[in-house]
């Protein structure tokens, strides 16, 4: 093999090994990030509401919602309690908003695991109607909310209409941009007494995914997905 032969094959070879080397360290590099992104809120798990219907608003600013921050959940003897509940068992609503993305606003909605004894709050009495997942919003701020779902809907029956490509792929991106516009990042239910029984991602008017379940900041072990039949269990477990 002459001089020249031996000199490309070298030449290669480094660029081979400078590329594998680069490859490495960029997959370095994603290793690393990613456990922060996982646990970490984007405008891509924005959701807007599902269904244009909006229950009483109860303010989120006053004490009814109680805010709930990571340091507030303390595990002891395998039980994760908090404090701020031992008092109040019961169904709390779950929120996550965009603007608090380290807050849990907790609202309790039943006074018992097994829904029953309905709270009622001065501002939004039972005769007048439910509260629920979207009573963190008042009437104004709704309204707004679902109009980007509107807009979004809008969007995706215009794609689903058009032949053109480049003008579906137009539509679809502007759907998807408007609902990384709303306010809310998850919706679910709490159900509490002396200790987390379980938590889960129910919510008929945000139905946000399961997959988020890592970011909300309650315990994963006590997770289960909406629908779930270990729920019932071990609300009954608590009680056995």
């Amino acid at each position: 093999m002459d001089n020249k032969s031996k000199s490309d094959k070298r030449s290669k070879s480094d660029k081979r090994s400078k590329s594998d080397k680069r490859t490495k360290s960029r997959s370095a590099s994603l290793s690393r990030s990613t456990p922060i992104k996982i646990n970490e809120w984007t405008k891509r798990n924005s959701l807007c509401p599902k269904m244009p219907i909006h229950q009483l608003t109860v303010n989120k600013e006053g004490d009814n919602w109680i805010k709930v921050f990571k340091k507030d959940i303390i595990k002891k003897s395998g039980k994760f309690i908090i404090k701020k509940l031992n008092r109040l068992p019961g169904v709390y609503i779950v929120i996550i908003l965009k603007e608090y993305p380290k807050t849990i606003f907790l609202l309790r909605e039943f006074a018992d695991l097994y829904f029953n004894q309905q709270i009622a709050y001065p501002e939004a009495p039972l005769d007048l109607g439910m509260i629920g997942h979207s009573s963190i919003y008042n009437s104004d701020e709704f309204k707004m909310e679902w109009l980007k779902e509107s807009v979004a809907r809008e969007n995706e029956l215009l794609a689903s209409k058009s032949k053109d490509k480049k003008i579906k792929r137009k539509h679809l991106r502007m759907a998807h941009k408007t609902r990384e516009q709303c306010l809310l990042y998850f919706a679910g239910q709490l159900f509490y007494d002396k200790e987390i029984v379980v938590w889960n991602n129910h919510s008929g008017h945000f139905q946000p995914d399961k997959k988020v379940k890592n970011k909300v900041g309650l315990p994963l072990e006590k997770f289960e997905p909406m629908g779930s039949k270990n729920i019932n269990k071990l609300i009954d477990e608590r009680y056995s």
